[in-house]
């Protein structure tokens, strides 16, 4: 983060949205959505400080300063303003987090729909700079996953905070093959599923050309050519377009995945 968002934070005032864009935690989540997405971020992907503030004066709420960076870059945009009818593992936005809050959490982002399974912040870290990201899940209580860090009923995603927990979810809309991506977009499963789940291998990563995806509070292993091809640790890969599938093939034992 630049010191002066980091400023603009501490004084829960909106950074100039260039600014914003600039900052080392969003490049990643940007570049994901103009890379990826079928529509790029645009001037009216996202909310304005105004309408952030009418939200917030509604349901008496405060918004933390990465949460409104978030809504102000990317909340109406088709992969971010999902329909929560339809979509499980979608985001939140400011209209509708609030009907899948609790009284002393405010989910922005549901994994499930019909266990309203989430993420999101606990209401009293709302005043924060920069809250820590708390997960809920209603099937499961502490005793049932001790190795979880719990606080307060919730399971704390640890050094996870609002761009983290952009950039991971949009991870699964590559790997879901949703039709919000780039037509041209392929994805690849290892053959060698004992690899699944695992470290990734030095010489694959090493032959491929690929890096830590450069986001400076991921979580996992992530990695990227920084244009067409991301490798997740538990997915695989996503490719850009066939050619670029076609080199991953080249050195890698794949398969497509299945829908």
């Amino acid at each position: 983060m630049s010191p002066s968002l980091a400023a603009y934070r501490m004084r829960n005032e909106d950074a100039p949205l260039d600014l914003v864009k600039a900052s080392p935690e969003w490049q990643p989540v940007i570049g994901l959505i103009d890379g990826w997405a079928r529509q790029p971020l645009g001037p009216r992907s996202g909310f304005s400080s105004d309408e952030l503030d009418a939200f917030a004066r509604k349901h008496g709420l405060r918004f933390p300063p990465p949460l409104r960076e978030w809504w102000r870059l990317a909340g109406r945009h088709p992969l971010v303003a999902a329909d929560t009818r339809d979509y499980n593992s979608c985001f939140l936005g400011p209209e509708n987090c609030v009907d899948f809050s609790r009284r002393d959490f405010l989910m922005i982002a549901l994994d499930d729909f019909q266990n309203e399974t989430g993420n999101g912040i606990l209401t009293n870290f709302l005043s924060h700079p920069d809250p820590e990201i708390f997960g809920i899940n209603t099937t499961i209580r502490p005793g049932d996953a001790p190795r979880l860090d719990w606080y307060q009923g919730k399971f704390i995603g640890t050094g996870l905070r609002v761009p983290t927990l952009a950039l991971h979810s949009l991870m699964f809309y590559l790997f879901d093959r949703s039709p919000l991506l780039q037509g041209s977009v392929v994805c690849l499963e290892l053959e060698d599923e004992c690899l699944a789940s695992a470290m990734p291998d030095a010489r694959m990563i090493a032959d491929l050309g690929l890096t830590l995806f450069a986001n400076p509070t991921s979580i996992g292993d992530i990695y990227s050519d920084g244009a067409d091809v991301i490798y997740h640790w538990m997915f695989g890969f996503a490719c850009r377009n066939e050619g670029a599938a076609e080199r991953v093939r080249r050195l890698v034992a794949t398969r497509r995945r299945d829908w």
